[in-house]
């Protein structure tokens, strides 16, 4: 049940990766063909801008549960064993508290612009921090499950 749930929440990330780059595009190919027409879109930068940071945001998602961020292996790369374990789940950890202070600290930030509204449409200014504690949530979760497995494979080797 649960594989199959989490392989659906990964399907529904890449769908709104698509959408969301589909739709930054349309925004700038708007905002260039208008401006060609010498019509400028009042809107199609500042919406493209935000399209940018919600796939941000939900790239990061997607790259965290593929375990394809970049890392610096300089260091742990000649760890083995045990140490390499210990150093694995040390950087989850921060990971982890990283996601929980994403998490607790966007309400707030999001609260604060409520009342404010984009520079070209009538749209709360919140909407842009909304997937801040999506991504905290999804980062608290993927660490700690990461986490897990490397405690499961500890304890099994």
């Amino acid at each position: 049940m649960l594989p199959s749930l989490a392989r659906v929440a990964q399907r529904l990330l890449e769908v709104a990766a698509v959408l969301l780059l589909l739709a930054m595009l349309a925004s700038v190919f708007l905002g260039v063909v208008f401006r060609l027409a010498n019509q400028p879109l009042t809107w199609s930068d500042e919406m493209a801008t935000y399209l940018l940071v919600w796939t941000g945001f939900v790239g990061w998602i997607i790259a965290g549960q593929r375990g394809s961020h970049i890392r610096i292996t300089a260091i742990i790369g000649r760890l083995r064993g045990t140490p390499l374990m210990l150093a694995e789940v040390v950087i989850q950890l921060l990971v982890l508290v990283f996601g929980l202070i994403l998490l607790t600290q966007s309400f707030g930030l999001i609260q604060r612009n409520l009342d404010v509204e984009w520079v070209s449409l009538p749209l709360s200014v919140a909407l842009v921090y909304i997937p801040i504690p999506i991504a905290g949530f999804a980062v608290v979760l993927q660490a700690g499950i990461e986490i897990l497995r490397l405690v499961r494979e500890r304890a099994v080797s």
